[in-house]
């Protein structure tokens, strides 16, 4: 008897049981997948890449149960002869095996009001699966009780060489945790956020600072140290890192407080003066003015063209992907090994939800500075490359939110100047100058003409992407609008904070 736990969120196997008795398992556990895909029929006495060639094989009885079973159950029923044999024998000549053999058989199979409790937990069985698979596992430690916190000093790194042995503390440079305390973890959190610490709200803010502006009032934003950089506006820094903390660690308050400045709501333009004085803009005469990240690149396509799904929640999802990625670095046994591109909402989600594989990082956020996860990111690079221009012009999630914005404005305005408002005002929040609109002009009739006398291309622009095509717009129209959103969408201005 084989059984597969497909249900299970921590123990997920293939269990074997010969007459009756374990005779092996799986043993990958929660390396099994949660749904088992055949990619051939089922063979009896063969494999399906090693067909039988001669003799014979005799199957006297198989079968296939849909419901869940405990160790105990499968070993019952998998002991078809010893449940035969009890059931033949006299009642008085049956053995104390026999019978609790049968007494759980009646209870499993045939006891009326036993069948609805089992029904009853394989509900409920159900609907925990279903509420675990909302989320992800949260692991909880505790302290030692009988003993205080202690580690050694590794002798040059090796975790074999066991030097010093020391207590839970602080770095020496740093202020001490109080001395009354236990060494635990509640403790390491008050004294993060204790008044005697400043390092806490100035290392927040700096980095809070860095996120809006592109670079930190103390541009090494991992470094503190005396190694690290200078703060540009130390007096800043210090206050801002008080009000922070003196507001109750109010982080929503904090960057409230730094997009409503005037330092930030400055223009972004720089003038001959101002580039030879303060290149860096270290200084802050004028507005930051630096490339959006990866992610705000994808969602703000996303949200300008009416996809984005702004649902809260849920577990992470895998959008638009090339193939082969996952599959040429994961191991055999990886529950990560295929790539399944998700459906429909999940398409568009946030990409916060996003499901990222540290080994496989998807190939445009790669290209346009994101991370890998394999080691701790506190500033990104930020390059200026042909291939991130070519992932924003060309991916399918750019395209396909080019098409949906074109379809928006052909929809909402009938003549070229509104629509290309509409275009404009979502990505670029401002209306196009007349000499603008003249160059767009030109670019929309030359696609048009273009997609008029080659409406295969035209139709193979709009094919990309799963949403849905709007069968009331002239293709080769939508198709042009197409092209000019996407013009748009690739301005610096739209690609640049």
């Amino acid at each position: 008897m084989f059984t597969f736990d497909s249900g299970s969120w921590s123990n997920r196997s293939v269990e074997v049981y010969v007459d009756g008795k374990a005779g092996a398992n799986a043993g990958n556990i929660n390396h099994v997948p949660a749904d088992i895909v055949p990619t051939a029929p089922l063979v009896l006495g063969a494999r399906a890449d090693a067909p039988l060639t001669g003799g014979a094989v005799w199957v006297q009885d198989v079968r296939h149960h849909r419901r869940g079973f405990t160790v105990a159950q499968a070993k019952v029923d998998s002991a078809v002869i010893e449940t035969h044999a009890a059931l033949t024998a006299e009642p008085a000549a049956r053995t104390p095996a026999q019978t609790k053999l049968l007494r759980e058989h009646f209870f499993d199979a045939a006891d009326a009001p036993s069948l609805a409790l089992h029904a009853q937990l394989d509900g409920l069985l159900a609907a925990e699966a279903t509420l675990r698979r909302r989320g992800g596992i949260t692991l909880v430690m505790e302290e030692k009780k009988d003993s205080e916190p202690f580690a050694h000093i590794l002798t040059r790194g090796e975790y074999s060489q066991l030097g010093e042995k020391v207590s839970a503390a602080t770095p020496a440079i740093l202020p001490p945790l109080p001395a009354e305390a236990p060494r635990n973890r509640l403790t390491l959190a008050r004294w993060l956020v204790d008044a005697k610490n400043p390092l806490t709200a100035r290392v927040t803010v700096n980095r809070t600072w860095q996120h809006l502006f592109g670079s930190g009032l103390v541009e090494s934003a991992g470094d503190f140290g005396v190694t690290g950089s200078r703060p540009s506006h130390p007096e800043l820094l210090d206050w801002l890192a008080v009000d922070f903390r003196e507001s109750g660690w109010d982080y929503r308050r904090l960057v409230k407080l730094m997009v409503t400045s005037a330092t930030y709501r400055q223009s972004a333009v720089a003038t001959p003066v101002l580039l030879e004085r303060d290149p860096a803009n270290r200084l802050l005469a004028r507005g930051p003015r630096h490339r959006l990240d990866a992610e705000q690149l994808r969602d703000q396509a996303l949200a300008a063209s009416g996809l984005l799904v702004a649902k809260l929640g849920g577990r992470p999802v895998r959008p638009y992907q090339p193939e082969g990625i996952w599959e040429d670095v994961a191991m055999k046994e990886s529950t990560t090994r295929y790539y399944r591109q998700d459906s429909g909402d999940n398409l568009y989600r946030r990409s916060l939800y996003t499901l990222i594989k540290r080994t496989a990082l998807a190939p445009a956020m790669d290209i346009l500075n994101a991370p890998n996860r394999e080691v701790s990111c506190v500033r990104r690079d930020r390059t200026n490359t042909p291939l991130q221009a070519l992932v924003t012009l060309n991916d399918p999630i750019f395209v396909e939110s080019s098409r949906q914005l074109a379809a928006r404005a052909l929809r909402t305005a009938p003549a070229f100047d509104a629509r290309l408002d509409l275009v404009s005002l979502r990505l670029l929040g401002r209306k196009f100058s007349k000499p603008e609109r003249a160059v767009v002009r030109r670019t929309l009739d030359q696609a048009l003409a273009t997609y008029q006398r080659e409406p295969a291309t035209a139709q193979k622009l709009l094919a990309v992407g799963e949403s849905p095509v709007d069968a009331q717009l002239p293709v080769p129209e939508l198709a042009a609008w197409t092209l000019v959103a996407s013009q748009v969408m690739n301005l610096d201005e739209a690609l640049t904070k």
